[in-house]
């Protein structure tokens, strides 16, 4: 009977060990998900910070370029593409509706966004490229006022 008491003394001593161990170990686990929780909470901060920061610049890029725009330092066209571009690049819980919201900068972007620049220009016959711009000019002429109304709007645009 002795026996029996002394393996009983040791059997609980052991289980009291294991179940100390145990609450040591889901302690260090509670702490690791702690941390690991505050790192990537400061990570979605950060990014979250970025994708601000990237948001300000790009408009304050749609500020500038419908200012440019109303002091005739930007051709239409040009606005009408700059201008959409960077509006679809903003990164907002619900997006802008272009379309609706700037019905006439959609409108001309619309009509020239395909249009060849640069290199894909220069390779095109001369008629050719006096037959597109002859078409530019006239959807711009077409569009100036009401893109200009829109620019004044851009002109103060806020997130």
């Amino acid at each position: 009977m002795n026996m029996d008491i002394v393996l009983a003394a040791i059997a609980v001593v052991i289980i009291v060990g294991l179940a100390f161990y145990a609450g040591i170990l889901i302690n260090k686990i509670k702490k690791q998900k702690a941390k690991t929780l505050l790192i990537e909470q400061a990570q979605e901060q950060e990014k979250q910070q970025k994708i601000q920061d990237r948001n300000n610049n790009i408009a304050e890029s749609i500020r500038f370029i419908a200012k440019a725009t109303l002091q005739k330092q930007c051709n239409i066209s040009e606005a009408a593409i700059r201008l959409t571009v960077l509006l679809e690049t903003l990164q907002l819980k619900t997006a802008i509706d272009i379309p609706a919201t700037y019905p006439a900068l959609n409108a001309m972007y619309e009509k020239v966004k395909d249009m060849p620049t640069h290199d894909e220009r220069k390779a095109r016959p001369v008629k050719e490229i006096k037959l597109l711009d002859m078409k530019r000019e006239i959807f711009e002429a077409e569009m100036e006022a009401a893109i200009i109304e829109e620019s004044i709007l851009l002109a103060e645009f806020k997130l």
